[in-house]
């Protein structure tokens, strides 16, 4: 049983507000701060402070998308145990460790914020083979070499693209490390999957429509989580393999 020395406040004014403007009351050492669900840093750096919202919020994607990856590799005959996984965005290691518990042997995490790093190790130490800090539009050679060596043959990434949290430039960084026919698993709120707009995500996304370098396979609709409101947040979980790295990015990306 987890001790917690913080207390969560669900405000009623969260009504009706998009994922990015959501926001909460924390209470530790007889303050209570505001705190915004996607100021990750912050939220991070308090122990178990992120799993325990998502706790309240009910949130699946984690277990969802892992559990759709591991019936794909079922299907097509593979082993659960020889992925060797790239999880971008990996946060405070949830999906990291929802991998594991299906079997999977090797995960390398990859984060642009050191709080997730830090809670990652505090709250699922030994989740990870590696777990890198760095900026995937401008990577170390260290860690580029050692991504590229690594022969990943599945790459992750959980609720991180439809919002621009990891830029498409980025994305194609990642993607291209690994190797072709890799598995490729990520999902995006349903909406943004369903816009046909200029500013939809597969408008920022073009690869995801080139069946040159990318195969669907299977998508699925599920409940994210709940809104901090009480509605439902609802997403789509995309799994796929890679045919070819991402060469050619839309403009501004």
């Amino acid at each position: 049983m987890q001790d917690l020395d913080f207390e969560i406040r669900i405000p009623e004014e969260t009504s009706k507000l998009v994922i990015q403007e959501e926001f909460f009351w924390l209470k530790r050492d007889g303050k209570e701060v505001k705190l915004k669900l996607h100021d990750y840093a912050q939220v991070y750096r308090v122990p178990h402070l992120y799993e325990n919202l998502m706790e309240k919020l009910q949130a699946k994607s984690h277990t969802v998308l892992s559990s759709l990856l591991r019936d794909q590799v079922n299907k097509t005959g593979g082993t659960i145990e020889d992925l060797v996984v790239l999880e971008v965005g990996a946060g405070s290691g949830m999906a990291g460790k929802a991998l594991k518990d299906i079997g999977v042997k090797s995960i390398t995490g990859i984060d642009i914020l050191p709080e997730a790093a830090e809670a990652a190790q505090r709250e699922h130490p030994g989740i990870y083979e590696n777990y890198y800090v760095e900026d995937l539009t401008n990577l170390s050679d260290t860690v580029d070499k050692a991504l590229r060596s690594r022969g990943f043959n599945c790459i992750v990434c959980g609720s991180a693209l439809g919002f621009n949290h990891i830029p498409v430039g980025a994305w194609s960084t990642a993607f291209n490390t690994i190797t072709p026919n890799s598995w490729v698993v990520f999902n995006v709120q349903k909406e943004r999957w369903e816009d046909k707009s200029e500013t939809s995500f597969l408008a920022w996304h073009p690869w995801v429509r080139s069946m040159d370098i990318f195969q669907i396979t299977q998508t699925h609709d599920y409940q994210h989580r709940f809104y901090m409101d009480g509605r439902s947040l609802e997403y789509v979980a995309i799994i796929g393999t890679k045919q070819a790295n991402i060469s050619e990015l839309p403009p501004n990306c």
